[in-house]
């Protein structure tokens, strides 16, 4: 028997087993076979919403920093596969986009700007170096980042959505969209862990809102535009989709969505391009 509870308030329990997963690659379609892959054969999720109906579960990601993070030889599946993995998601708001990507092993697209990477647990960190609006820089003490960053709290996570940020850091931002925009739309009672909610839509009331730049070490940046920065939770409601966390700060997907991310866990680095992920299959 198993059980999982996840940094979003979900949980899993079940059935802990193995199986042979057989994969074709894009090379040429051959076929590449992985014995013994540990998983979980779900009976109980529990959690804010459960998982969505058209979601049949969730695929880690996860990484050792070496074998003795995995000391019975249930070695996770991005090792078994290579040393690298990437994954392009266009838009989270349309389950039926036909070009998202995930690719391992050979196949992996390592373009773009990369800033370091850090393993603690099986997960992902990195080190921030600020947050701007529209190309200027927010008014956060880099006390704040480099404290974030010796204690591995600034993780990516592509089973997250929402960006979480550190109180400090997630109240300049807050402040900063109240005062930038919005100020003629109607507040509304946001629902729980959002702060900040309009009635309208992205779509049209977002529309030439500045983007938000994610800065990490080494001069990468991360841009996000509205449909990354609002959730549109309701057909008549959209809230600002970066929430206030007293720990660690996550970058979910939202706002990773339009980028093709890759993971190099022999090099140690996460790279960032933007761009369509159609282009992937040229």
């Amino acid at each position: 028997m198993y059980r999982i509870d996840y940094m979003d308030g979900h949980s899993s329990e079940g059935i802990y087993a193995t199986e042979q997963l057989t994969f074709r690659t894009s090379n040429n379609g051959f076929v590449t076979t992985i014995p013994k892959v540990f998983f979980g054969c779900s009976s109980k999720q529990t959690g804010p919403g459960g998982l969505e109906p058209h979601v049949n579960g969730i695929l880690g990601l996860m990484a050792g920093a070496g074998d003795e993070d995995f000391p019975d030889g249930q070695f996770p599946l991005v090792t078994r596969l290579g040393t690298s993995f990437s994954y392009c998601v266009g838009s989270l708001s349309d389950r039926y986009y036909p070009h998202n990507h995930l690719s391992f092993g050979l196949a992996v697209d390592l373009i773009g700007g990369s800033t370091p990477l850090y393993l603690q647990d099986g997960s992902y960190f990195v080190h921030l170096s600020g947050i701007s609006f529209g190309g200027k820089m927010l008014d956060i003490k880099k006390e704040v980042f480099t404290e974030m960053a010796l204690r591995k709290k600034i993780e990516m996570d592509s089973g997250s959505e929402l960006f979480l940020l550190y109180t400090e850091a997630f109240d300049a931002v807050k402040a900063k969209v109240e005062i930038m925009a919005f100020w003629e739309l109607t507040r509304v009672s946001p629902p729980s862990p959002l702060e900040l909610c309009y009635k309208g839509t992205v779509d049209r009331e977002g529309r030439g809102f500045p983007v938000m730049g994610i800065h990490f070490v080494g001069g990468v940046e991360l841009v996000v535009n509205r449909f990354g920065m609002f959730w549109q939770v309701t057909d008549d409601v959209f809230c600002l989709a970066v929430v206030r966390s007293k720990d660690v700060s996550v970058i979910g997907m939202m706002a990773q969505q339009g980028y093709n991310v890759g993971y190099d866990l022999k090099a140690m680095t996460v790279s960032f391009q933007k761009m369509d992920c159609q282009l992937l299959e040229g």
